[in-house]
């Protein structure tokens, strides 16, 4: 096991301690937000945990997450990370809200992980070795009939332009499109395992995404923003994902 195995292993260590932590409160803790809706005492104790031991494995290493962290590092190495994707699900109660990171060189990632604490399911992928779900290989659909794909449409809550959320809702009416309530990082795990076989998203930030796209990708699809890139920009908003052949058609829907 070289240094990086190291520390990917101690990372999944944590967010797997942390979510059976965090689980145990969820519907049971105080939204503290002040400038920001939707966050607690666990995104803050959790991202700066993160960091703590991203720091002591190497210093030079740099975290972008989206609490006290999200002015964009000029590092080598970045860690996304996204301390609770669905702050909102955990607050209230709900399920399917996850721990998210992902490690980048050189703007290319290496490893991700998404762990849903209420479900006990763990998403790692790892750069050229493929996606697992609670350690077990994983891979994108492989429905290709336009009359039976399934497709997620997920505007974030805070998407400002609605004639955009209509445009696509119209465009999608021909496919089965579902909205479903969970972390950004979930649904695009649901699409790497093969649930559900494409998404579109239309975000408020890109933590989630960075992991959430890499996961798709090593798991045999494709994830881009919405100018057909594989590598993310921090101001990026729109992403598409899915099989290959679900892909071609829900990136023809944002054009």
């Amino acid at each position: 096991m070289n240094i990086m195995e190291k520390v990917y292993k101690e990372i999944i260590d944590y967010i797997l301690e942390s979510g059976k932590r965090i689980v145990k409160k969820s519907g049971n803790i105080k939204d503290i937000g002040v400038a920001k809706k939707d966050l607690t005492e666990e995104d803050l104790r959790i991202e700066r945990d993160l960091e703590n031991i991203i720091k002591k494995h190497n210093p030079n290493h740099e975290l972008f997450a989206e609490e006290e962290h999200d002015s964009s590092p000029n590092a080598e190495d970045i860690w996304v990370a996204d301390p609770i994707s669905g702050t909102s699900l955990f607050i209230h109660g709900e399920p399917h809200y996850a721990l998210v990171i992902a490690h980048m060189k050189n703007n290319v990632v290496q490893f991700a992980v998404a762990y849903d604490p209420s479900a006990d399911e763990l998403f790692t992928a790892y750069k050229g070795k493929g996606a697992f779900l609670n350690g077990k290989p994983i891979e994108v659909s492989k429905r290709y009939d336009v009359n039976k794909i399934k497709v997620i449409f997920a505007p974030s809550s805070g998407w400002k332009d609605e004639g955009k959320v209509k445009e696509i809702t119209e465009a999608l009416i021909k496919y089965s499109a579902y909205k479903i309530r969970c972390s950004f990082a979930l649904r695009y795990c649901y699409v790497a395992c093969g649930r559900y076989d494409g998404i579109i998203a239309l975000t408020k930030d890109v933590f989630p995404e960075v992991a959430g796209g890499f996961i798709i990708r090593e798991a045999g699809g494709i994830f881009k923003n919405d100018k057909g890139e594989n590598i993310l920009k921090y101001n990026d908003r729109i992403f598409v994902g899915g099989n290959k052949k679900t892909y071609e058609i829900l990136k023809s829907v944002i054009v």
